[in-house]
């Protein structure tokens, strides 16, 4: 049994690994998964040669486990900075009580950095990267969630664990009812699921708009992602190759003498809750922005939004009808900079999920 760094040709062996024991899918893993994964972790532009990703041998030879690495670029102070992220952690099932993953992530651990984070790690891998040294991150954990179609959203919920005819059954049952409510939680003015029509006009969100509102809306914070033009477009490219969130919709909010005023980025997943990849813009506009986007999600069916919240922004999702939680995947660091660590935890980083891994989730 041995660890070594991630080889191109091990790519067939990763994937059928994720795909059985991640996804819990069985059959051969579609080929799009490899080219997925060949593309993140040899051709994106968050690979560094100082940064690896690791295999683990079985005593056969055969791959049992895996962790990816990926940096990304982000300034302090207008001073750049690397940052890791290891990613897509997986084992196999008879070597989990090991010491394989514990080593993989100790090895991932022990390479070149300024600041190492996760922000999707999950309970199992959370108390492995907390043995660790890395530490949740309170001001990065503000999970937010907006109902849209609150009737809907009480069924689905109370159906989920149920066996599949029977969720089919009482949803289908209670579709009649819940259309009529939901009209009426979202037009009733007493309502706390009401939706405003907002006066800001939408149009399509291109990656030359996106750099520029990235710019010009980051001012105000000490840490935050760095971008190009070459590495917003692979990005937005790849997340709309991966589709088992949905439709990646991205949309530019403009005033009435247009110009832009925000931006919002999230996956449209119809009769279920849509993932908000970011909601940025002018901090005046934030609840213009916020309408705007609950009344777009309601036009593509969505049953309600889920998304990380900017805790500086914590007030204007409350206003707008938003409930908090700590659930929906843990943000965790750890650096040998203590300077660094501080301006996460007072919230002096603009971070969202399109600048960690979250958003390098390889779908399916």
């Amino acid at each position: 049994m041995s660890l070594r760094p991630l080889a191109e040709a091990d790519i067939p062996q990763v994937t059928e690994l994720f795909w059985h024991y991640m996804r819990r899918r069985e059959g051969p893993a579609p080929a799009s998964l490899l080219s997925i994964f060949h593309d993140l972790y040899f051709k994106s532009p968050f690979v560094d040669s100082a940064v690896r990703s690791f295999v683990f041998e079985g005593p056969t030879g055969d791959i049992v486990g895996f962790l990816g690495g990926v940096v990304r670029r982000m300034s302090v102070c207008d001073r750049s900075i690397r940052v890791t992220y290891g990613s897509n952690l997986v084992m196999h099932p008879e070597f989990r009580s090991g010491v394989a993953a514990p080593h993989m992530v100790a090895t991932f651990l022990a390479l070149d950095y300024d600041l190492t984070m996760t922000d999707s790690a999950n309970n199992i891998s959370r108390k492995i990267l907390e043995r660790n040294g890395l530490r949740v991150i309170p001001a990065l954990n503000i999970h937010w969630r907006r109902l849209l179609r609150p009737a809907r959203y009480g069924v689905c919920g109370l159906t989920s664990s149920s066996k599949p005819w029977i969720s089919s059954g009482v949803r289908l049952a209670t579709n009649p009812f819940c259309k009529i409510a939901d009209r009426i939680a979202a037009r009733h003015t007493s309502s706390p699921f009401r939706l405003t029509k907002s006066h800001l006009h939408g149009g399509e969100l291109d990656a030359e708009t996106l750099l520029r509102c990235l710019n010009d809306f980051s001012k105000g914070y000490s840490l935050k992602a760095e971008y190009t033009l070459d590495s917003l477009r692979w990005l937005l490219s790849f997340m709309e190759r991966a589709r088992s969130r949905g439709n990646l919709r991205k949309i530019v909010v403009r005033d009435d003498s247009g110009k832009v005023v925000g931006w919002y980025i999230y996956y449209v997943n119809p009769r279920a809750v849509g993932e908000v990849v970011q909601v940025g813009g002018n901090p005046k506009c934030t609840m213009d922005v916020l309408d705007h986007l609950f009344c777009d999600a309601w036009e593509q069916g969505m049953t309600g939004l889920h998304g990380v919240v900017d805790r500086r922004r914590v007030p204007d999702f409350s206003d707008k009808g938003c409930f908090f939680t700590c659930r929906g995947g843990w943000t965790l660091a750890r650096s040998d900079k203590p300077e660094l660590l501080k301006l996460l935890d007072y919230g002096d980083a603009l971070f969202s999920r399109l600048d960690g891994e979250w958003c390098l989730d390889p779908g399916h």
